[in-house]
């Protein structure tokens, strides 16, 4: 009757944008007696979740950054720690600029070492591929980390390093622009250790940090972007593969052409879930490490702090199923 059904546990009691989301019990859905009103806060900076959850404010604080995990635990405060689901990786802009040459983009990929990431973030697994590694269809791929090597294929490209330990070509600097955002706060450790990492290649970078990313992406005039995504929102590789890695794919940002993966995509169109479409997902993960249009970093692990209210409460990895039909009083 031209109304909503609601399908969930809870059904949209009050919406104010980005402040807060309140939700009561879908009185429709088994159990409903069990559960009480919840409320969503939006809050961006860290240090003010930190405070509103030690104040007793929320009774769960979600995505918090490893610092702040580390001392709400030296605190005696409850803090699970989750497989994120997401992954961390470099959107490289392959049409125009210096990552149009692939040498330049073999040889970052060399000279980033994701163990120093790993360390800073306090977690996390190197990633192997462009999905969380307890999916089957997760890459096999072995990152190599070789800054000697990322230095000689700058030397042979004739990149030369000047007088300021820069490298320069034609009278021309090495210098990418990097750009991240503020709602992944992980991405801007990254950002930090990633400087260091160009700077002993003797590339310069200028960074920049945005609120709107996809905007920013949209106008090409990037190099290297920090991004986070959940890679299998569907519990398959097939819905991201084609955004991202389709000719053209609707976020394919890196402007990212391969006759070779819109094959094997054309071919996992035709699949049922099963051994062969894994097969190929893996054989795209390879095609791209190949190609490097992405750079592989991060399969991360996420912070969630939980009151003694919540305490049995088992956090789910991703950010689509925070409040579930788990979530009782």
């Amino acid at each position: 009757d031209n109304g909503y059904i609601f399908t969930g546990p809870y059904v949209i009691k009050n919406l104010e944008p980005e402040v807060s989301l309140t939700l009561e019990p879908n009185q429709y859905y088994e159990n409903s007696e069990k559960r009480g009103e919840v409320i969503i806060k939006a809050i961006s900076d860290m240090a003010s979740m930190k405070l509103a959850f030690e104040s007793g404010e929320l009774d769960m604080a979600f995505g918090i950054t490893p610092e702040i995990a580390g001392e709400l635990k030296d605190e005696g405060k409850i803090v699970e720690t989750i497989d994120a689901g997401y992954q961390y990786f470099g959107v490289l802009n392959t049409a125009t600029g210096i990552m149009s040459d692939k040498s330049v983009r073999e040889a970052i990929n060399l000279g980033l070492d994701r163990e120093d990431y790993i360390k800073a973030l306090k977690g996390g697994r190197v990633a192997n591929g462009l999905f969380a590694q307890y999916f089957s269809f997760a890459g096999d791929v072995k990152l190599e980390y070789n800054l000697d090597k990322a230095n000689s294929i700058l030397e042979e490209d004739g990149w030369k390093l000047n007088k300021d330990g820069l490298r320069e070509k034609d009278g021309k600097i090495l210098s990418i622009n990097l750009l991240t955002y503020n709602s992944r706060p992980d991405l801007k450790i990254i950002m930090q250790v990633m400087l260091s990492q160009l700077k002993k290649m003797g590339i310069e970078a200028k960074t920049s940090i945005v609120d709107n990313i996809d905007v920013e992406a949209k106008k090409k005039e990037f190099d290297l972007i920090l991004y986070a995504q959940h890679t299998a929102p569907t519990g398959e590789p097939t819905y991201f593969l084609n955004q991202f890695f389709r000719t053209d794919g609707s976020k394919n940002m890196m402007s990212y052409s391969s006759k070779e993966v819109d094959k094997l995509l054309d071919k996992m169109g035709t699949l049922p879930f099963g051994d062969e479409l894994i097969k190929t997902a893996k054989q795209i993960q390879e095609v791209i490490y190949k190609d490097l249009p992405v750079l592989y970093l991060v399969d991360p692990e996420w912070n969630v702090a939980l009151s003694e209210r919540l305490k049995d409460y088992k956090p789910y990895c991703g950010d689509y199923y925070i409040v579930n039909s788990e979530l009782y009083k």
